[in-house]
């Protein structure tokens, strides 16, 4: 098909092209991320493997070594979601900012407005949601604080064991003691010793 000078580019022959050239750009950003084998890594591989190791075994083995993505680079599979997501509403986080940054008035009016039926929002109904949405946002502009842990030892008793540990049960002091749902029975044979 061809198109005269002046005259309209058909839609799907510009969106095909316009997808041709995202698949090359998104090809040439994978490209990139595959750095050629150092000779280090390749001297490391034929360590590991011997010196009987051709050169394709030591390549193979060296590639293995490096696979997945490389430290620092960006995970394109989150970045394709979240475009892909984006497309079907607003930002989570910037419709939970706009709630936060309105008055808890026009949050009650608005609901008002929406559903003038049913109850209307209270004002600590408002505040409430607008805490929801700093807990939610909060993570995004600090970074999670470490926990901390209390790691002092209060009320344990710690008791040293004399005496011997038989099949039948323990025995302190030629006394037996009896097992965890085992009844003692006097006389038994296994706690005479």
């Amino acid at each position: 098909m061809s198109i005269e000078p002046g005259g309209k580019v058909p839609n799907g022959l510009l969106r095909d092209a316009q997808q041709r050239m995202l698949d090359a750009a998104e090809d040439e950003v994978q490209l990139e991320l595959i750095d050629p084998i150092s000779p280090e890594e390749m001297a490391d591989a034929q360590a590991e493997l011997g010196p009987d190791a051709g050169p394709l075994t030591v390549l193979r083995a060296a590639r293995e070594r490096r696979r997945g993505r490389p430290k620092g680079s960006a995970n394109r599979r989150n970045a394709d979601t979240v475009s892909y997501l984006l497309q079907f509403g607003p930002d989570p986080l910037r419709a939970a900012m706009a709630i936060i940054n309105t008055p808890p008035e026009v949050l009650i009016e608005r609901s008002y407005a929406l559903d003038p039926v049913k109850k209307r929002m209270s004002y600590s109904e408002a505040l409430s949601l607008q805490i929801r949405c700093m807990e939610m946002v909060a993570p995004y502009l600090h970074g999670k604080q470490p926990v901390r842990v209390d790691a002092t030892i209060r009320g344990v008793i710690v008791q040293e064991q004399i005496g011997q540990i038989m099949p039948g049960g323990t025995i302190i002091n030629g006394e037996p003691l009896g097992v965890l749902g085992a009844p003692m029975v006097e006389g038994d044979d296994r706690h005479d010793a």
